[in-house]
């Protein structure tokens, strides 16, 4: 779905990370180009594919950035929140990226979007929007050797406990609201998997399962 762009307000393009380095001009462009769209949870906000997006800043949700097999099979390779910055989605802008990702809304979002034309024009002309770009690239291709380090070399059920305890610190909770799928997604394998391991964990008393909701009982025996 093509979404329906807004203006910006000088307040959210001051949270560019490069603003400052751009002259009074370049700040004029850049205003007059940056566009604020909205997604609504689940929805694909880019896929290799499509039209080329351009560069991200999410102003508030968050965003799950993903490769398919060829079997349909998704492996997440990192995930984006609130105040995070994105150059994948830029992908005709700039050459070395490969990578073929979509990017689907996990939650509500709302996005600063510096399209792909007006970012090919700073890259060529501004030094500090160009090291920023490459810079980016550098952390995104990091945070995919460890995505990759984790699916060949950590064990299925490490992963697993560890998704479980990263969801007890967002919530401040033991008792956590996920699906089996959702975590099968998150650590990259099949929702049989899943649910065969955290059958297996009920079974030895560290955590109880309920309707889309597991209970962690004793969080110490966790793998």
């Amino acid at each position: 779905m093509r979404r329906k762009a807004m203006s910006t307000s000088l307040s959210e393009l001051k949270t560019l990370p490069f603003w400052r380095s751009l002259s009074l001009s370049e700040q004029e462009i850049m205003a007059n180009c940056a566009q604020i769209r909205q997604y609504q949870k689940g929805e694909l906000i880019y896929s290799h594919d499509q039209e080329c997006l351009g560069l991200i800043k999410v102003l508030s949700g968050n965003i799950r950035t993903f490769m398919l097999s060829d079997e349909g099979r998704e492996i997440v390779l990192y995930r984006l929140q609130s105040g995070d910055t994105d150059v994948l989605s830029a992908s005709c802008v700039v050459n070395q990226i490969t990578f073929e990702t979509q990017m689907t809304a996990d939650t509500d979002c709302r996005l600063l979007i510096v399209p792909a034309v007006c970012l090919s024009n700073f890259k060529e002309n501004n030094l500090p929007v160009r090291c920023f770009i490459f810079e980016k690239l550098g952390e995104k291709f990091s945070d995919v050797m460890h995505q990759m380090q984790k699916i060949l070399f950590t064990p299925v059920d490490v992963r697993l406990s560890g998704a479980i305890k990263d969801h007890m610190e967002k919530c401040g909770k033991s008792e956590i609201t996920i699906t089996h799928q959702q975590l099968a997604d998150e650590i990259n394998t099949s929702r049989e998997v899943v649910s065969r391991l955290l059958k297996r964990m009920e079974l030895n008393g560290i955590i109880h399962l309920g309707r889309g909701k597991i209970m962690v009982a004793n969080k110490s025996r966790l793998p």
